[in-house]
């Protein structure tokens, strides 16, 4: 599945949280890591001179590459095969060629980053490569202290998969079959149905669930959906147990599926960013971007022009609308 990974650093501690988890893909994978700092011209700095700027310049790339060369050698004692460079430009631009140039199947980085050989940039980033969606994006959330950070090898034990019931949402698919396989992983297959209606009182009167017949045929449409994609992941013969099926009710998508990676403890949520409402609305730009934004374990963001050719047409309404 994965050949190449391109792993972007800022020289912040926090963007560096996302190293554990490509390292461990790279090596599972027998993929190449590529480790990459993009130099910005500094933008509160005016050099007067030419030589200043390009003293300023020097002076930033090699920093940036003997700290990116020392984790790519650490790596490769560990059996990773890495390489660190150091490009110049606009960022996002910069990592996107990179991406190309190495032909990479996936990017890795934190949320955000903070300090080190420039200021911070990584949220900024980690947007436009999502929007962008020419390869596919594990989003990593660092630690708020350091002290916090896990000390164990990085495992995805449980990955959840939201589904919206379109062929875009099941993009991500082949990737969440592949993270199964890998680390003998197991599948949580989520599909969000709106809420019962709950008619409440003023006067201290417990509320009442209504729950019509609408709501029940909406259930059993998306665990019959569930059950659909599951025939069609067990078709592979694939390894592992079957996957589980969570029909999970919520009063918005987002919330649905945040709750079911709670309640699941899973390790990962892999997506598709773009769902049944097509090019008018990315499900990154709604639904993607709120369990993003929520979660608290790694996400997989994966563009719907990636994945199996083959994707069926699939039933029901849309529960991954807000």
């Amino acid at each position: 599945m994965y050949r190449s990974i391109v792993l972007p650093l800022d020289g912040s501690s926090f963007a560096e949280e996302a190293l554990p988890l490509a390292a461990r893909l790279a090596l599972g994978a027998g993929a190449k890591l590529h480790l990459v700092h993009v130099i910005r011209p500094a933008p509160d700095v005016d050099f007067k001179t030419p030589e200043e700027d390009l003293a300023w310049r020097t002076q930033v790339r090699e920093a940036a590459s003997s700290a990116l060369g020392e984790l790519a050698a650490g790596l490769r004692k560990g059996g990773v095969t890495a390489h660190a460079e150091v490009r110049e430009g606009r960022t996002v631009e910069a990592i996107l060629e990179c991406a190309r140039e190495h032909e990479a199947d996936l990017l890795v980085l934190t949320t955000h980053g903070a300090g080190g050989f420039r200021r911070w940039w990584l949220g900024s980033v980690a947007d436009a490569l999502l929007r962008r969606g020419e390869t596919p994006v594990l989003l990593v959330r660092p630690w708020d202290d350091t002290s916090d950070r896990e000390t164990a090898q990085p495992r995805f034990r449980k990955v959840l998969v939201p589904l919206d019931g379109s062929p875009a949402s099941e993009a991500v698919l082949p990737h969440a079959r592949w993270l199964r396989e890998e680390n003998d992983s197991s599948l949580v297959l989520v599909r969000v149905v709106p809420s019962p209606l709950e008619v409440g009182s003023l006067y201290g009167i417990p509320s009442v669930r209504v729950e019509g017949d609408g709501h029940r045929l909406q259930r059993d449409a998306a665990r019959e959906y569930l059950e659909e994609v599951a025939a069609r992941l067990e078709a592979g013969g694939t390894n592992g147990p079957p996957p589980e099926l969570r029909v999970v009710e919520a009063s918005s998508a987002a919330e649905g599926v945040l709750e079911a990676a709670r309640v699941n403890g899973v390790d990962v949520i892999a997506l598709s960013t773009q769902g049944r409402s097509g090019l008018g609305r990315t499900m990154f730009g709604s639904v993607g971007d709120k369990i993003i934004r929520g979660a608290v374990v790694p996400v997989l963001a994966v563009g719907a022009g990636v994945g199996d050719s083959d994707r069926q047409k699939s039933v029901g309404s849309n529960p991954l609308n807000p």
